[in-house]
């Protein structure tokens, strides 16, 4: 329970209070993060703020006889036009927090204690902008992939095989759902103008890609489908992701209802008096601004009965460039306090979609 700030009167003499044993700081409680954004980091520069992507399409061919007069050896055949893209770091952020040596150190039994204490709190400013990048990077990148990416045909798991029943019905859709993503993805190693945005001729590989579902949905068919335990062959890896992260951008101001479960935050905002990382729920009857928050597809973890899309994102696809990260520090000697600062910086990662990458989606329906 919380700590009153009082001592325990002592049981045997009442003018006496029983003393406090031993304080323990505990550190910030936030590790191991990672997720699919951390393969996409690109380098980042102190000296400039844009990187360039060109992309070419195929040539042609033409009939050729000795004797063909089609063109001659003066006749310029240029390549098609290119098509450059643009990656600039326009977004920079600052964790601020103020620490002293002295006013706060009064209220610590021992040294050794307040100096834990002020380590954990300087310690939450690389924890913070650990956690900052996760929840933008793995929300934003998600949420735009899912607007953007081309739509394979629905996997059908509502008609099962006659006679299919009880267990075997879920192991059917595992084993299904999974024929059906090998399929889809053999087609993109064909060469095609279909999936990319630029129209232009590419191929593709499996490995090319991750392929992200939502956390739950997965266990199924990990736990479901025995030939994938026994012999994995060249099927999908799938990549989990926590099911929160999948939505609909909200182009629209509104109010979140009195009991929201689906509204959570795009971008990092203190919303009444809680400061939400992107991927967080609203609080009840908010007001929210356009393009600062989105739906949610899942409430909960999805199972394999559960309809859901399933993102394919080219592994060089979303590109992360990150400007400088400095920490500075400011001393003020009339307060005797010391304001840190963690400042750092990034490219937009919403519109960070390279044309040039296949970016693609199938969902499942089972009704």
């Amino acid at each position: 329970m919380a700590y009153s700030g009082q001592l325990n009167t002592n049981e045997v003499f009442a003018s006496l209070f029983n003393m406090i044993i031993s304080t323990q700081v505990f550190g910030t409680g936030v590790d191991g993060l990672s997720g699919i954004y951390m393969k996409r980091k690109v380098d980042g520069t102190l000296y400039g703020d844009t990187k360039l992507y060109i992309s070419t399409d195929v040539l042609r061919s033409y009939g050729w006889s000795h004797t063909d007069s089609t063109y001659n050896l003066l006749t310029q055949k240029r390549p098609p036009a290119p098509v450059i893209e643009e990656i600039v770091i326009d977004i920079f952020r600052q964790i601020p927090v103020s620490v002293d040596n002295y006013l706060t150190k009064r209220a610590f039994k021992d040294e050794g204690t307040f100096g834990q204490f002020n380590g954990v709190v300087l310690a939450w400013m690389s924890k913070t902008k650990e956690v900052y990048e996760h929840t933008t990077y793995t929300t934003q990148m998600l949420v735009a992939a899912q607007a953007g990416a081309s739509a394979f045909t629905a996997i059908d798991l509502s008609t099962p095989p006659t006679g299919t029943t009880g267990l075997d019905v879920n192991v059917w859709k595992a084993q299904y759902a999974f024929k059906k993503l090998d399929d889809y993805m053999k087609e993109i190693m064909e060469p095609s103008r279909d999936y990319n945005d630029l129209g232009f001729l590419r191929t593709y590989k499996l490995s090319d890609f991750d392929v992200v579902v939502p956390i739950g949905w997965m266990s199924d068919v990990k736990k479901l489908d025995v030939p994938f335990l026994f012999n994995a062959d060249d099927k999908p890896n799938l990549v989990e992701v926590h099911w929160k992260y999948f939505g609909t951008k909200i182009g629209s101001n509104g109010t979140t209802i009195g009991a929201n479960v689906v509204v959570r935050a795009l971008v990092e905002k203190v919303y009444g008096a809680v400061n939400l990382f992107p991927g967080d729920l609203l609080p009840n009857s908010t007001a929210y601004l356009a393009d600062e928050v989105y739906t949610a597809d899942y409430q909960a973890a999805p199972d394999i009965n559960s309809d859901i899309t399933i993102v394919m994102i080219h592994k060089q696809d979303f590109p992360i460039m990150s400007a400088f990260s400095v920490g500075t520090s400011f001393f003020n000697a009339k307060t005797l306090v010391t304001n840190q600062y963690l400042t750092f910086g990034h490219n937009e990662i919403e519109d960070a979609h390279l044309s040039e990458r296949a970016l693609l989606k199938v969902a499942t329906s089972n009704s």
